[in-house]
């Protein structure tokens, strides 16, 4: 068979919005770069996932019913819902299930944006937020951060007739930083009840812990109709590979969710992995401690590298190299070790480390004691 070699002059266009789109692009995976570099052993510190693995009792139901995996799921994850509400005392048409988080951020865009609507994002946000929004042909305003943190007053001040949603992420990625109750509070006082405040709280399991971070569910969501509350079942639940996420919000906005949502968008075995992931409060506990210890043995140790890092309430350090971040991400990756370098944000010397397990947290910073000795040599001779 031949293949043409050249495009034809008359093709399918896509839509102009998508001029400003660049694709997303995860931490590498562990198969690829066994494959590039011919290792047997990879440590992956690039996608803030568990790594004490998934729930036992989610294992064990998955192991259970796999071969059930031939049935479509119930459309709308039922029982899912209704464990959700009642983990948080709310109803079952207060929340919506989607995949993953990410998959929930595209379903707001897709049925409440219109083409030339704002988007209000903060300058070192999530980037999943901005790229969404561009799809829908949506403008994107970014208001820069103050102390690496979400500055919420600069944000509800940059709303207009024109602003449709509203984005934070509290803990944000990839910074680490979040905001407080007053602080949310304050903002939602003053954006008008049309505008919709999407509040994501992936990290929130790691976060509860830290003084002042924010307390939105049953409470402010019952206050506020424009507000929408992200979770997922991808970091503290372990489930990262099952793409879980739910939206807790009033009962008119999860109705739109409904409206565009994929009639089978969970899996059936993602659904009843999640259910008994949601029961298994132990593993989550214990998780969040091992990840608290982790944090700041790595916290530590880069900065007696002499990396500046911040304080992080997720499960995951942004950290700020001292020569460009692409070489260290490189030399790493030639040690077997995967973190995650941040010039997609435009941050060309920060990169993004996951906290792993005590071994795989000792081998990072041997590795990067060794990388940063030599980048300094090598500014040296230069």
């Amino acid at each position: 068979m031949r293949f043409p070699e050249t495009v034809p002059s008359l093709h399918p266009s896509p839509r102009a919005c998508l001029a400003g789109v660049a694709p997303y692009r995860p931490g590498k995976p562990i198969g690829e770069v066994q494959r590039e570099l011919g290792l047997r052993r990879v440590v992956k510190l690039a996608s803030n996932e568990n790594p004490q693995g998934a729930s036992p009792r989610a294992l064990k139901v998955l192991r259970r019913d796999c071969r059930e995996a031939y049935r479509y799921p119930e459309g709308a994850s039922p029982l899912l819902r209704c464990a959700l509400a009642a983990e948080h005392r709310l109803r079952p048409e207060w929340v919506a299930v989607g995949s993953g988080s990410d998959g929930l951020i595209r379903l707001l865009c897709e049925a409440f944006l219109e083409p030339a609507e704002e988007v209000i994002v903060s300058e070192y946000g999530f980037i999943r937020f901005s790229q969404n929004a561009r799809l829908m042909g949506a403008s994107v305003v970014s208001v820069p951060m103050r102390n690496w943190t979400h500055d919420l007053e600069a944000m509800a001040e940059r709303v207009t007739s024109h602003t449709k949603l509203l984005f934070i992420a509290s803990p944000n990625n990839p910074t680490g930083t979040y905001n407080t109750q007053q602080q949310l509070e304050g903002l939602l006082a003053k954006v008008s009840s049309r505008v919709a405040v999407v509040l994501d709280e992936a990290y929130c399991h790691y976060a509860v812990r830290y003084p002042r971070y924010h307390r939105s569910l049953p409470d402010l969501v019952l206050r506020f109709p424009n507000l929408v509350v992200l979770r997922t079942f991808s970091k503290a639940y372990g489930l990262a590979g099952l793409r879980v996420g739910y939206a807790v919000a009033q009962p008119h906005i999860v109705r739109h969710l409904d409206q565009v949502r994929l009639p089978f968008n969970v899996g059936v075995l993602s659904q009843r992995a999640a259910l008994e992931a949601l029961k298994d409060r132990a593993f989550v506990r214990k998780g969040v401690e091992g990840v608290e210890k982790g944090k700041r043995f790595l916290f530590e140790g880069l900065r007696a590298l002499g990396s500046e890092v911040l304080e992080s309430a997720a499960n995951f350090l942004f950290v700020r190299v001292p020569c460009p971040a692409r070489k260290i991400f490189e030399a790493l990756l030639r040690k077997g070790i995967i973190v995650r370098p941040m010039a997609e944000y435009g941050l060309e010397y920060h990169l993004r480390i996951s906290v792993g397990l005590p071994f795989e947290n000792r081998a990072l910073l041997k590795a990067m004691r060794d990388v940063l000795g030599k980048a300094k040599k090598t500014d040296h001779r230069h």
